[in-house]
């Protein structure tokens, strides 16, 4: 009885966290993408978040089992490199391209496409792939084909690139009205 009750102190905790976190932030849409290039702001400068946990995984043969990103683990007689990256980890914006944002969580050549996507989340800015199956997709990072699932929900189409409301916030605090003139005066 102890035990179930303090399990579920403990999920609730953590599910109010992840709301109240998720609250600081709003998704990068395309709105808001044509606002930012309405006023001139350059999305080089701009601070992103993805809003879900990713693992990015592929085999790596015997030879070659030095890596440049990640961790190399042993799974049933194949290595595997592995890269995590935690929900609301801080990314920038190396590339636009294409109407795809390239946005990097390390320095060097390993930066994820997002871009508009479709359906119901057709406005927001979400991860690209390809050969898209169970809820997982191929990327390029690193200069190598990952495997990329997503670690706090089902279907990695879901993972979604944010930004901060407070940096939207200072954005509107920019604008103003001016009065006018009257001639005369």
């Amino acid at each position: 009885m102890l035990l179930a009750l303090l399990s579920l102190l403990f999920l609730l905790s953590c599910s109010n966290s992840r709301s109240v976190t998720s609250k600081k932030y709003v998704p990068f849409t395309r709105q808001l993408e044509q606002r930012l290039e309405r006023d001139n702001i350059d999305l080089h400068q701009l601070q992103f978040y993805i809003d879900q946990g990713l693992v990015m995984s592929r085999y790596v043969g015997n030879e070659k089992a030095q890596v440049n990103a990640g961790v190399l683990k042993f799974e049933n007689g194949q290595y595997i490199n592995e890269v995590i990256i935690p929900s609301f980890t801080q990314g920038v914006c190396e590339d636009i391209s294409n109407g795809k944002l390239m946005i990097s969580f390390e320095k060097g050549n390993n930066d994820i496409a997002f871009g508009p996507g479709s359906g119901y989340s057709a406005d927001e800015y979400v991860l690209y792939g390809t050969e898209w199956r169970n809820g997982t997709a191929l990327i390029t990072f690193d200069n190598n084909k990952f495997r990329v699932h997503c670690s706090t929900c089902t279907d990695v189409a879901t993972a979604r690139l944010m930004v901060k409301k407070s940096e939207i916030d200072k954005i509107e605090k920019k604008s103003r009205v001016v009065e006018g003139r009257e001639v005369g005066k």
